[in-house]
């Protein structure tokens, strides 16, 4: 009896036991699920309320996708309004890999459609700027009728595939002044994540040159937006809405159509640089840099063995040598040093230097161009016949010192101004400068060099033709320009540029006209260095220069030299002499001798705009009246 009740008081303990252990299980279980429930909410409550936007837009692109609308590109003319760059429609082949469920399937079926292999396609794909997968990427840029037509055709069975049309550049005129107006190129990821270009996203065209770059804001437009509606597999239902794009504005050149493809054509073969500009306001007429390249190239799109060829590192096609290389000024400095001998009353006009083709300086021995020499020598025949030994005794008088704030007085050895990037400065070397580079003190021979613009003094061509126009139009340095307005495509003008005088030659009105005396006789005295630019009907004033790339003891034997080796050719004037209408600076690179390669050059540059102009009035301003001797009464 007892051992029963022992039994049952313990079964009903383990009873008790057992409903407080599920008591307890119930209690978590009801919390876990509450936990769960509160949760659940909680996250819910953030999807739809705090992140309900975000989600919401996301919704919509799946059925409603923005499409952004390039604007036409302004278009680029000359000073008279023909056109040098304007635009075309460019049709491209897109596709969105959103709306893409097997890529290899489509890409099988792209295949003999663009005419390409799957791995190009492939590669093309890969090659992109990777963004969201809702923005669409070109595959095909300018693709012809034929590939349109059977894309066209076929896009029911393509999903995610889209014909893209585009504003492109055009060039009605060929490819004319390519290192001045630039050319257009994606915008690459590095464009983007630094934000050199305000609106541009993967797969956009923009300036990447000359006055593309420089203009882009202006030149680009505005962006429009289109909304359209879409299905599940991204084929067009309905335009939703549309922001139509803004057309970038028009920009009006300085440069003359016709003088810029003349001097294009006369520079063909030649490596180096030809400016031609209006010496009384400093504007730009022309501005070649040879070797040129093709802008069409650029604008249909460049394969890499065509941009391996455009930057070859001899020739250098890409380079803009009117302002980006620099060179030895060789004789045109003497113009320079005879306006600092003049001024600083070192000679006068009828100073004058024995010339026997040498002249020694210690133990150094320096030679005239003329080995023969030029006898007696003055200034108007020192300049007419460029003698070097006159200049040497004239640069020893100077000294170094008043060489180098002349130089800059000129302008050399700083930028123009001129609104292109990357301008050279060019050089203009001290004796501060030597020491600090070589540790060696300045010798009185590397006066005698620089007197004759060699050594260590480097010019750009473009400085070179601003210095002769400020001789041409009485001693007015300008910051040249080569733009004359900006203006909407309703013709209204948002800008002007004008030309501002940078600087006042130190030198007088009546020593000026010595040198400028001199200048015409370099052209039309039977002894004259560049009498192969002289006129019938207008008079033309000029310097030839002859840059040495090797020493004096070789520099005679060009035509056995190679190529790089040979001496530049300078040739920088002026016409009419007695009221400038045009100064031209002309810079072939391993050519020769300056009157017989640039001198030619500069008179087809010449005669070209004179032919430009009425011929009346040619006839009537320009026809010699007078004999040169007496020019310095109209100069």
């Amino acid at each position: 009896m007892k051992f029963k009740i022992e039994t049952i008081w313990h079964v009903k303990r383990f009873h008790r036991l057992d409903q407080e252990a599920n008591k307890r299980r119930c209690d978590v279980a009801i919390l876990i699920m509450f936990l769960c429930l509160v949760t659940f909410c909680a996250r819910l409550w953030h999807l739809q309320v705090v992140q309900g936007e975000h989600f919401r837009k996301k919704s919509e692109q799946n059925r409603i996708r923005s499409v952004r609308l390039q604007p036409p590109r302004g278009k680029i003319l000359d000073r008279t309004g023909r056109l040098l760059a304007g635009v075309k429609p460019c049709f491209n082949i897109c596709l969105i890999e959103e709306d893409i469920t097997d890529m290899e399937a489509l890409l099988a079926k792209l295949s003999p459609l663009l005419g390409e292999t799957e791995a190009d396609i492939r590669t093309r794909l890969g090659s992109e700027q990777k963004g969201p997968k809702y923005i669409p990427i070109v595959i095909k840029r300018g693709a012809e009728w034929e590939v349109l037509s059977k894309i066209e055709s076929r896009l029911f069975s393509l999903p995610g595939v889209f014909i893209e049309v585009t504003p492109a550049r055009e060039y009605p005129h060929g490819s004319i002044a390519p290192h001045l107006l630039g050319y257009l190129g994606e915008v690459s990821r590095e464009d983007i994540l630094k934000k050199r270009y305000s609106s541009a996203r993967s797969g956009d065209l923009v300036g990447k040159y000359g006055i593309e770059k420089k203009f882009e804001n202006d030149l680009a437009g505005i962006k429009g937006q289109r909304r359209l509606e879409v299905d599940a597999k991204g084929r067009l239902v309905r335009v939703i809405d549309e922001k139509p794009p803004v057309p970038g504005k028009d920009l009006y050149l300085s440069v003359d159509l016709e003088l810029q493809r003349a001097s294009e054509a006369l520079m063909k073969g030649h490596v180096g640089a030809l400016v031609a500009m209006d010496p009384q306001t400093g504007r730009i007429l022309a501005l070649v840099s040879a070797p040129a390249f093709d802008l069409d190239a650029f604008a249909a799109g460049i394969d890499h063995k065509e941009w391996e060829e455009l930057n070859d590192p001899v020739k250098r096609p890409l380079q803009n040598k009117a302002l980006q290389d620099r060179y030895a000024p060789a004789s045109t400095f003497k113009i320079v040093i005879e306006a600092a001998a003049l001024q600083e009353r070192v000679v006068t006009q009828h100073t004058s230097f024995e010339c026997t083709g040498s002249y020694r300086l210690g133990n150094s021995v320096f030679r005239c161009w003329s080995w023969r020499g030029h006898g007696q020598t003055n200034l108007y025949k020192a300049l007419v016949e460029s003698c070097d030994i006159y200049f040497y005794q004239v640069g020893l008088k100077l000294g170094i010192k008043k060489i180098i704030d002349y130089a800059r007085d000129f302008g050399l050895g700083s930028k123009t101004g001129i609104e292109l990037p990357s301008e050279n400065p060019g050089f203009i070397a001290t004796p501060d400068w030597k020491l600090r580079k070589y540790n060696e003190p300045w010798q009185e021979g590397e006066t005698l060099i620089t007197a004759i613009g060699q050594g260590f003094t480097l010019v750009t061509p473009l400085q070179m033709a601003c210095l002769i126009s400020a001789v041409a139009n009485g001693g007015t340095l300008y910051r040249p320009v080569y733009l004359e307005k900006l203006t909407g495509p309703d013709g209204h003008i948002f800008k002007s540029f004008e030309s501002d005088p940078k600087n006042k030659l130190p030198v007088s009105e009546s020593n000026l006209r010595m040198i400028k005396k001199a200048l015409v006789g370099v052209v039309n005295d039977e002894k004259g260095t560049g009498n192969k630019c002289k006129l019938t009907d207008v008079i033309v004033a000029g310097k030839t220069g002859t840059a040495q790339v090797i020493g004096q003891d070789r520099r005679h034997q060009d035509e056995k030299l190679d190529w790089r080796y040979r001496d530049h050719a300078w040739f920088i004037a002026y016409a009419p002499a007695d009221r400038p209408e045009l100064a031209v600076a002309v810079l072939c690179e391993h050519a020769g001798h300056g009157g017989s390669i640039a001198a030619p050059i500069a008179r087809e540059v010449f005669e070209t705009w004179f032919k430009i102009q009425s011929p009346w009035p040619v006839l009537r301003h320009y026809k010699n009246a007078f004999n040169i001797n007496s020019v310095d009464d109209h100069v």
